[in-house]
């Protein structure tokens, strides 16, 4: 139980809270990519110097491949479709040092997971993880010295945030946790970092984007690269 409480304080608690603090100095289209691609490699390096996982040519090829097509998927375009503000080259260098260390500890995250894992269930770890979180953020919201008042919420923003919640935390963090425990933390992280591309068609359909040359081909390299860690 120890190495799931570790897990949760680590990589959601500190981690997560890291990357929000950098997404406030860079944009979005700087942070996600380089948060994507990081964690997977920080990941697998764990992977194999604590959990005596094996780095196959096929694994190797589909990393490559799947973080490529990330990139190409997520990461800056030509054109973006919203203004942004452009961070200083301080506030950049700072902002994706922050991002890298959310990544590294992600990665610890994943891998004290996995060890937690052989001594509980998935429902007892997944029901774990985030109570342990939320404890310890509200303790560091306590601690702060100036506290913002609280943003009226209207039902409908409870509703999304709640349903929102149950997919991510409930049966996503579920299904994650059983392709931790059968496939191995390596493969199970670089699958998950290719969510981006189970995006692409909701962005179709709700935002009515349109498909690029750079994002087809990322499409196609994501799924080469599946095919060959699968």
């Amino acid at each position: 139980m120890i190495y799931l409480i570790l897990s949760a304080l680590i990589g959601i608690a500190l981690g997560d809270t890291i990357y929000i603090r950098g997404l406030k100095l860079i944009n979005i289209t700087v942070a996600f990519p380089v948060a994507q691609s990081a964690m997977p490699l920080f990941t697998l390096g764990a992977a194999v110097l604590f959990l005596g996982e094996t780095i196959t040519w096929a694994l190797f090829l589909g990393t490559t491949l799947v973080l490529a097509g990330i990139y190409l998927i997520a990461g800056p375009g030509e054109k973006n479709r919203f203004p942004l503000a452009v961070p200083t080259a301080e506030k950049k260098g700072m902002g994706i040092g922050l991002i890298l260390i959310a990544s590294l500890l992600w990665a610890i995250s994943i891998s004290l997971l996995k060890v937690g894992l052989q001594e509980v269930s998935l429902i007892l770890a997944n029901g774990v993880r985030l109570p342990v979180a939320s404890l310890a953020l509200i303790i560091l919201i306590l601690f702060q010295k100036s506290l913002q008042q609280p943003t009226r919420l209207h039902i409908r923003d409870v509703a999304v945030a709640a349903i929102t919640g149950i997919l991510a935390f409930g049966l996503g963090g579920l299904l994650f946790l059983q392709a931790l425990l059968y496939s191995g933390a390596a493969k199970a992280t670089v699958l998950t970092s290719a969510a981006p591309l189970f995006g692409l068609p909701l962005s179709l359909v709700f935002l009515k984007e349109r498909v690029t040359k750079r994002i087809a081909v990322g499409t196609v390299l994501v799924i080469l690269g599946i095919g060959f860690i699968v």
